[in-house]
């Protein structure tokens, strides 16, 4: 027969495990949001990584894919749901064979979702590029255009990734650019000049990017780049390119 103090503790054992046990339950609880939250992403973020790295993502895709990121906010406001969510959006917009009001929905549904990321994280430049490529085709004016610009290169001045749509960007709305911006426009065409030669090349040939419009921006002490590009496009000098 057990001695009163053993009955004593075991009744304590009990008592701790019975209380492990509810706190389990209530840590479980409060947790089940976010893990299903994750679980519903997962597709999305396998889309987006398959995005990432081939170019490619099935358009007939998009749909659901949305909806997938739109329940996971909805279970837990992340930033990483949200910032999907504008990626998504953007290129749902992107086509082209829509009409327009469905272009113009997609890329208002992007600048949204990309708002509720920045106001969770703002220091992400993909997103802010996102903010500032939805604003550019929604309004002929600036309407924040610069300012999302230039907050996606100061959150991440070295991006491989987005130099090139950042200099596309910034080429075509180069007449609203103040004189900060006209300046980190010149830093991002050095930096993609320096680390992706090719791919500015081939966007010069294909008339993404304009090299007089280039060659506006640069000073004397650029002229040895200007030449570079001039070479390796085969056109003559730029007259009056170092204004």
């Amino acid at each position: 027969m057990a001695s009163p103090p053993t009955t004593a503790l075991a009744g304590k054992a009990r008592s701790y495990l019975l209380l492990a046990a509810v706190l389990a339950l209530i840590l479980l609880a409060l947790a089940w949001p976010r893990l299903r939250a994750a679980l519903i992403y997962l597709p999305v973020d396998a889309a987006i990584d398959r995005y990432h790295s081939d170019g490619e993502l099935p358009l007939a895709a998009l749909a659901g894919l949305q909806q997938r990121a739109r329940e996971s906010a909805a279970l837990h406001s992340h930033q990483e749901y949200w910032r999907g969510l504008a990626l998504l959006y953007h290129l749902q917009a992107l086509d082209s064979s829509q009409p327009l009001a469905a272009q113009r929905e997609a890329y208002e549904q992007s600048l949204a979702a990309a708002d509720r990321s920045l106001a969770l994280a703002p220091v992400d430049p993909r997103t802010w590029l996102f903010r500032a490529l939805a604003q550019n085709w929604l309004s002929f004016r600036d309407a924040g255009v610069t300012d999302s610009f230039k907050m996606s290169v100061y959150t991440g001045r070295v991006e491989p990734g987005l130099l090139l749509t950042r200099l596309r960007l910034g080429y075509a709305r180069l007449g609203q650019l103040d004189g900060e911006g006209r300046g980190l426009l010149r830093d991002q065409t050095m930096l993609a000049w320096r680390l992706q030669p090719r791919e500015v090349t081939l966007a010069l040939k294909r008339g993404e990017l304009d090299l007089p419009r280039v060659a506006s921006l640069f000073g004397p002490a650029d002229a040895d780049v200007l030449r570079e590009m001039q070479e390796t496009l085969g056109e003559k000098a730029i007259g009056g390119a170092a204004r």
